[in-house]
């Protein structure tokens, strides 16, 4: 059966809207995002799945773990930048408060608002020497409030030495911590009284417990002797050999330990 002209005309017209309707399609699939893989498993065995290596890292804990996303929020404690700090190097009225040069430490500026040199603060370390949150609450008696409130102290936050999984160090400058607790025990010489105060009183508990252990110790072992000769004296009773002597009335008495007995004469 032959086709029409007409009916030629119509299948090369419909033919042509196909490739185009194809082509459109395609092209709106190539720009579309593609979807992530999400992991499939094996063909041989549901309990096993194909991961891709190349977009995953180590994490050192035993098992690896996904690359999160650069949007994803941070879970330590960001660490402010020197860089971040405003800071106007122009300013001529920016000068050493102990030398008066302009050479000046930008991280005590911007951190501190000292404005202090970098060869004055290794001269003069009882005032700009750095210490951490342990040393400072060791040296100056201030509690872990008063080292968090801001307004008190300026703190340089850096990342920890030790270990960088760690919470990040704090570093507190000597002169402030200084003046804080003048003002709150009364001078550098109550404070030398509070320290020694407080040092009486850890060697008092530690000589206090140290008696209390002697004590148990004490105690413990009198028990111990005491349970020894009891144990004794359990084995001497049960591997004596019982030497009896009529005492007249049909008793019958140990002549060792003193053990008595009813006997019936016939």
């Amino acid at each position: 059966m032959e086709l029409t002209p007409e009916q030629l005309a119509r299948i090369e017209t419909n033919r042509k809207q196909a490739m185009e309707r194809r082509k459109a399609a395609e092209q709106q699939s190539e720009a579309a995002p593609k979807p992530k893989e999400r992991l499939r498993a094996s063909k041989m065995t549901t309990g096993y799945y194909e991961y891709n290596l190349s977009t995953m890292r180590d994490t050192r804990a035993g098992f690896i773990e996904e690359d999160q996303p650069a949007t994803s929020p941070e879970k330590r404690r960001k660490v402010l930048a020197l860089e971040e700090i405003p800071y106007d190097p122009d300013d001529d009225s920016l000068k050493c408060e102990e030398c008066g040069t302009i050479d000046l430490d930008v991280a005590y500026l911007k951190v501190f608002k000292t404005k202090v040199c970098k060869p004055c603060i290794e001269k003069i370390p009882d005032k700009y020497s750095l210490l951490t949150k342990t040393e400072a609450k060791d040296d100056y008696l201030l509690t872990d409030g008063e080292l968090r409130d801001r307004d008190l102290f300026p703190v340089w936050e850096k990342p920890n030495p030790h270990k960088s999984t760690w919470n990040n160090m704090l570093l507190y400058l000597r002169r402030d911590l200084e003046q804080f607790a003048v003002k709150k025990w009364g001078g550098l010489e109550a404070l030398d009284r509070e320290f020694e105060r407080r040092e009486e009183e850890k060697q008092r508990r530690k000589e206090k417990k140290y008696k209390r252990s002697v004590a148990d110790l004490r105690r413990r072992t009198r028990a111990d002797e005491w349970e020894k000769q009891r144990r004794e004296r359990l084995q001497l009773e049960s591997e004596h050999e019982h030497t009896f002597e009529s005492t007249g009335d049909g008793e019958q008495k140990c002549s060792s330990c003193g053990l008595e007995i009813e006997v019936e004469e016939f």
